[in-house]
């Protein structure tokens, strides 16, 4: 008997042996990523933050979003604006900043973008018509970055790599160069993809410009994928071109 339970760990221990770890490609799970993005309509509640840090300054923004996307068609409600600065330029602006984004929102049909700012009196019944930088962030003259965004620079990730794994999330890191980025030559990018859907569902992107470090944060909060209904058109407003 005893013989016999020695011969049968041994052949466990050669079957656990013998056993192959599936390794996980991350190129793969950023094209699976990719196309879970493009292919799904969703309804998001989501956040966006930046920190600059440099030796002369320090500087924090948080935008609170509301992000529907339908089809090809993406819309970004600017719900609220925080912000805390330690230079006194950036407060003016930061407090100008928080007055035109008060319920304003963004349609961007991809070509172009609309931006409608209604607590600008000169705005009023109009939205700005822009193109889209080529990099990010897209949104010429309000600097937020979404996970939407983040999806598109994935064809162009370098030296992709998986960073970390559990039982919900792949987080994948690599690389983006300038011009997809327009702030660094370089940045580090960690993105966190759901292993439910594959929906990317928050993203870091670390660099330098001279001795100002800059970090963004992108999450989609809470989602849903079913029944997403939201009005897409610029009826009962004028087009300005701003391009």
């Amino acid at each position: 008997m005893r013989r016999l339970v020695i011969l049968l760990l041994a052949l466990i221990l050669l079957g656990c042996a013998g056993q192959k770890v599936e390794k996980v490609d991350p190129h793969e799970i950023l094209s699976k990523a990719e196309r879970a993005m493009v292919s799904t309509d969703l309804d998001a509640k989501a956040t966006f933050e930046m920190n600059l840090k440099s030796p002369k300054f320090t500087d924090y923004t948080q935008y609170d979003l509301r992000v529907v996307k339908l089809n090809n068609t993406t819309k970004i409600f600017i719900l609220s604006y925080e912000y805390n600065t330690t230079d006194s330029s950036l407060a003016e602006t930061h407090k100008k900043m928080k007055v035109a984004l008060k319920d304003a929102w963004i349609l961007d049909e991809g070509d172009y973008f609309y931006v409608y700012t209604p607590n600008l009196k000169y705005m009023n019944d109009k939205v700005g018509k822009y193109k889209p930088a080529d990099s990010l962030p897209k949104y010429r003259y309000i600097p937020i970055v979404t996970c939407l965004d983040i999806a598109k620079t994935f064809t162009n990730a370098k030296n992709v790599s998986l960073a970390e794994e559990d039982e919900n999330y792949y987080v994948v890191a690599y690389l983006l160069q300038y011009p997809d980025i327009a702030f660094a030559k370089v940045a580090n990018v960690k993105v966190w993809i759901s292993k439910a859907d594959y929906m990317p569902v928050k993203a870091e992107i670390s660099a330098n410009f001279g001795q100002t470090s800059i970090k963004m944060t992108t999450e989609l909060k809470s989602y849903k994928t079913e029944s997403v209904k939201c009005d897409m058109s610029l009826k009962r407003l004028s087009v300005v071109e701003r391009y």
